[in-house]
């Protein structure tokens, strides 16, 4: 598809609040923030195989994004999370700017990538991320986000396995 399709509903919720006892949506649980590489390396083979299913590009509704689309965000977040946890383990409390991923998703063209580069891009930028969570020596290191709302490196990835997780669920992987 060469043109823009609608964009996606808004979703307005501050997503953080699975950090206060997880998801009933997707049935994540806080888990340990030292087996977050094992899990997002466990996505891996699961984003691959949705991203080899027949008419992954197409939307299930005319607001709501494609596999294809899912598949697209969630590899930019497992490396501007993974980027963000680099930062918060150099820097002293760094602060974040907003993430807006309907902006990134026209932006970038989610709905005309190629989904077997999605996901060998999903393969390489999870690799580039559990490196950087596997060096983590202070789980306590924080960040900020832009309206002032202070998090840890722990914090985060909790929230990134989540990201990653709750998009699977999204897409039935």
């Amino acid at each position: 598809m060469d043109t823009a399709p609608e964009p996606a509903m808004p979703d307005t919720r501050d997503w953080t609040f699975v950090l206060d006892g997880g998801c009933p949506e997707c049935g994540y649980t806080l888990h340990d923030p030292a087996t977050t590489g094992q899990r997002l390396r466990a996505g891996v083979p699961r984003w691959q195989a949705v991203l080899r299913r027949p008419n992954v590009a197409e939307r299930p509704a005319p607001r709501v994004w494609s596999t294809l689309e899912y598949a697209s965000h969630a590899r930019d977040l497992i490396a501007v999370l993974g980027q963000r946890v680099r930062a918060m383990i150099t820097e002293d409390t760094p602060t974040f700017a907003d993430y807006d991923g309907e902006a990134e998703a026209i932006r970038r063209r989610f709905w005309a990538a190629d989904p077997a580069a999605v996901a060998r891009q999903i393969a390489s930028r999870t690799d580039e991320t559990v490196k950087i969570v596997e060096g983590v020596e202070d789980w306590w290191r924080d960040g900020l986000r832009s309206d002032g709302r202070r998090f840890t490196v722990a914090q985060l990835c909790q929230y990134l396995l989540h990201d990653v997780e709750h998009h699977l669920h999204d897409v039935a992987g």
